[in-house]
């Protein structure tokens, strides 16, 4: 399994030193606010992976630790895992021989992009169409149900979904 993930932790020149309130009357103490650090660049993660369903707990697992180094609450980290396991399967299944994800943390916004590396067209292996009615498309509408924005490409790399969460805000993480 090839892994790469880097955090870029940057903060504004502005915000980095303390800064001192207007002057306090006589007698009063001095006080000194210091402003919440702003990222200015995103924090960004990659796994690439066989596009086999063995893989995609793999792809949850890196997801999971990834997602807790930055510091993203327990809830939000259940709906970007849902949405990775249900795209990574999807991807493992009718996709080609590689499986991508890439997260990227910026602000409250958490950007999850999975490309499964099939050729264009995309054809469905066959026997897929055998598969009982109505255990098609569940995990999709859950994909959108919890997504603030999906959308879906296909290049000749492969057929990319990205999807948007809006997430709270992360408490800081391991690198900064």
């Amino acid at each position: 399994m090839n892994i790469h993930a880097t955090t870029a932790p940057a903060w504004s020149c502005g915000t980095r030193y303390p800064t001192r309130d207007p002057a306090p009357g006589p007698g009063a103490a001095e006080t000194v606010s210091v402003p919440e650090p702003r990222r200015t660049t995103p924090l960004l993660g990659a796994v690439f992976v066989a596009a086999e369903k063995n893989m995609v707990r793999e792809v949850r697992h890196f997801t999971s630790s990834l997602l807790a180094f930055w510091g993203v609450a327990a809830c939000d980290r259940e709906s970007a895992l849902l949405v990775v396991g249900e795209l990574g399967a999807n991807a493992a299944q009718y996709g080609g021989t590689e499986l991508a994800v890439r997260l990227s943390l910026q602000g409250g916004l958490l950007r999850i992009d999975v490309r499964d590396g099939a050729a264009p067209p995309c054809a469905r292996p066959a026997g897929s169409a055998t598969r009982p009615a109505g255990e098609c498309g569940r995990g999709l509408a859950i994909v959108e149900h919890l997504a603030d924005r999906v959308r879906t490409t296909t290049s000749d790399e492969g057929h990319t979904v990205r999807v948007d969460l809006r997430i709270a805000p992360t408490a800081p993480h391991g690198g900064s």
